[in-house]
């Protein structure tokens, strides 16, 4: 514990250093529009004559005002936020605009975007994206699922136009948890010009970019917040020649504004409608994978992190309660629920305390409890200290983690971070110490029983080199010892990369890695093309060296194509061969085939073809499975799955399996 206090006595330092440059302007007034406008895409001066302008838009990376003229209005009314945006554009025919579905990939698109942090307090602000053909995107902070009714809807449209193209966006205030009484709003307004790689912003923030450092949007006169209650039932249907089954469960929200939201679920559904593939890999750990169920993507930010709670770990819960929420400078998070293990039962609690001793600096306390047939605690502590100026932000977190029960040890981790402008280096320092007996059954620890270092430097820059967009480079060392003094493993790893205005992306990798009794070395390089096209974007990409013991040989060809429009197919080709001198050679093979017809951007219907041989230790495993999607996630109405065959299975299944889920407001 006493290193946790050191690190607490560092960031009292740390804060008590500097001062922080303001964004421009600091504020700016909320005007009420009488008339709400219009969301069809088209900006006209009437419908928006009430609004803020804003004539000019700054590019954090150039240190001067965007290259193309950009301007905004923002207003509001009873209901809602009305934004809109008038972007210039000196080549309309170079606008990029491919995704079609929502809550898609518009990384690579032409987009604007709205930041919103109703607390005002530089916290995580709800994000609202849109491309230039009407493309929605969204991210709720601490997590939700991807239920449109259960997320919050919103409305946007788009036009390209002559010389440019133009967005509207209304976004409703009941989307929003916000205090009683709140007159202000944290705001940032953003436009993303694809093939430039650049972003334009309003406020003013200088040379460094940070969706923390908001514009306060003051004078508000907000409603008083009403929720509904909204139920997420949702029922399967399971048929193969064998067997029918069918299972049904619900999800249950109540929002109290900011200070607690409150959720019940009964038998979660825990299998997707059409499972990621992993990649070729021969990993010395476990992987992460992602979570997919509403009840605990739902306020995720809110709970213990995965060393102490890993929502995997709990597969076939049979019921749960959680709340969360914020209460000026306390937030707080409590989950309870049981799940089937073995046979038996166990009951889970996790929670957390977290409290805002200063600007962008918190301290966390936060515990589990697992009973059953097994009685484990896991308690800890958390600070976090921040300091965001004009020329980047520094960052200093301690973690400390005790494990009580059967099992009985101690995780903690110290990290320095350095996020920098353009062509100013940018870092991370982190010592871990973990004991070799902190295993907690609830949270994911790879490895344990070492103390290692970690460090980090990132340098990126868009040099005046004609047909170069962009460039970085990443450096990473890292040394472990076992407890006792043994080495762990210690590497080296370099990627160089350059991006080019001709949308093709040239990367290399050098890694080293000493882990006895194995040397890892190896080489890479991967050239990709139309990066900025999702439909006809693909790579290739080779590593050879040596790894686990043997010479190694990496390959993977990935290609997109969109046949007509709307019908797209991705081709992802990979193998992965380890020759031994004194041992049967490891290989392992992968073939994924992948179709998708759009029939709009709310209903889809797709295939996915899986070929791989897996050779390893002498033994011998093969997958050659085929199955059948349908996809309807709706604004009204319900959302439907539907699937032939199974996606984790290792032959094609004769299954056809049906689910439905129907959000109810009340």
């Amino acid at each position: 514990m006493r290193r946790l206090w050191q690190a607490l006595a560092l960031c009292f330092g740390l804060l008590g250093t500097g001062t922080a440059q303001p964004v421009e302007p600091r504020t700016f007034p909320a005007q009420k529009l009488s008339k709400p406008p219009v969301i069809d895409g088209i900006v006209t001066p009437d419908e928006w004559a009430e609004a803020y302008a804003i004539e000019k838009f700054w590019s954090p990376s150039r240190q001067q005002w965007g290259a193309f003229p950009t301007r905004a209005y923002i207003g509001y009314d009873h209901e809602a936020i009305y934004v809109a945006f008038i972007c210039e554009d000196p080549e309309p025919s170079q606008i990029q605009a491919r995704e079609t579905k929502r809550g898609g990939n518009l990384e690579n698109d032409d987009t604007v975007l709205v930041l919103i942090e109703p607390q005002a307090r530089g916290l995580e602000p709800y994000s609202f994206i849109v491309n230039a053909r009407g493309t929605q995107a969204d991210e709720i902070p601490a997590g939700t699922t991807e239920n449109i009714r259960w997320r919050g809807d919103w409305q946007a449209a788009a036009r390209i136009l002559e010389n440019g193209w133009s967005a509207e966006l209304r976004i409703p205030f009941k989307i929003l948890r916000y205090p009683p009484k709140q007159t202000r709003f944290g705001v940032i307004l953003e436009r993303y010009v694809a093939r430039l790689n650049e972003i334009y912003t309003f406020p003013n923030m200088g040379a460094f970019y940070s969706t923390r450092r908001q514009s306060l949007w003051t004078g508000l006169e907000l409603p008083t917040p009403r929720y509904p209650v909204i139920v997420l039932p949702y029922f399967t249907g399971d048929r193969d020649p064998n067997e029918a089954r069918s299972r049904g469960g619900l999800d249950v929200r109540y929002i109290a504004g900011d200070a607690l939201t409150a959720l019940f679920t009964l038998k979660p559904d825990f299998r997707n409608i059409a499972a990621e593939v992993a990649d070729v890999d021969f990993s010395y750990t476990e992987k992460v994978l992602p979570e997919t169920r509403p009840f605990f993507q739902e306020g995720s930010e809110f709970m213990p992190p995965r060393a102490t709670f890993y929502s995997l770990r709990v597969q076939d819960l049979n019921a749960g309660l959680k709340a969360f929420g914020t209460s000026g400078d306390w937030r707080y998070g409590l989950m309870v629920g049981e799940y089937a293990h073995n046979g038996g039962i166990r009951q889970f609690g996790v929670g957390r305390i977290r409290y805002q001793f200063a600007e962008r600096s918190f301290m966390d306390v936060l515990g589990t409890r697992l009973r059953g047939d097994v009685e484990e605690d896991v308690l800890g502590a958390i600070v976090d200290a921040q300091r965001i100026t004009g020329t980047g932000e520094l960052r200093l977190t301690g973690s400390y983690y005790r494990l009580h029960g059967a099992r009985r040890g101690v995780h903690q981790q110290y990290t320095l971070t350095r996020n920098a402008p353009e062509r100013v280096p940018n870092y991370f320092l982190q010592y871990t110490d973990i004991e070799p007996t902190y295993r907690p059954r609830l949270g994911f620890v790879p490895e344990v029983g070492y103390r290692g270092v970690r460090l980090g430097v990132l340098w990126f820059d868009r040099p005046e080199v004609e047909h170069l967009l962009y460039t970085e480079t990443r450096l990473s060392l890292s040394r472990r010892t076992r407890y006792g003094g043994a080495r762990l493993d210690e590497g080296i790893s370099i990627l160089q990369q350059w991006l080019y205005q001709s949308q093709h992306r040239l990367t290399l990798t050098a890694d080293y890695l000493d882990r006895p009794p194995n040397i890892d070395r190896t080489l890479g390089v991967e050239y990709a093309w139309n990066v900025l096209d999702i439909y006809r974007s693909g790579s290739v990409e080779v590593r050879a060296g040596e790894q686990n013991g043997g010479r190694s040989t990496y390959a993977r060809l990935v290609q997109s194509y969109e046949l007509v429009p709307r019908l797209r197919v991705r081709a992802d080709l990979e193998q992965l061969e380890i020759r031994y001198s004194d041992a049967p050679t490891d290989r392992a093979r992968q073939l994924i085939f992948t179709l998708n017809y759009e029939i709009d951007p709310e209903r889809a219907v797709g295939g996915r073809l899986v070929l791989n041989r897996l050779e390893f230790g002498g033994e011998v495993e093969t997958t050659r499975n085929f199955y059948l999607t349908y996809l309807q996630r709706v604004r009204q109405g319900f959302d439907l799955y539907i699937i032939y065959g199974l996606p984790n299975a290792s032959r094609t299944q004769n299954r056809l399996a049906i689910k439905i889920v129907t959000p109810l407001e009340l």
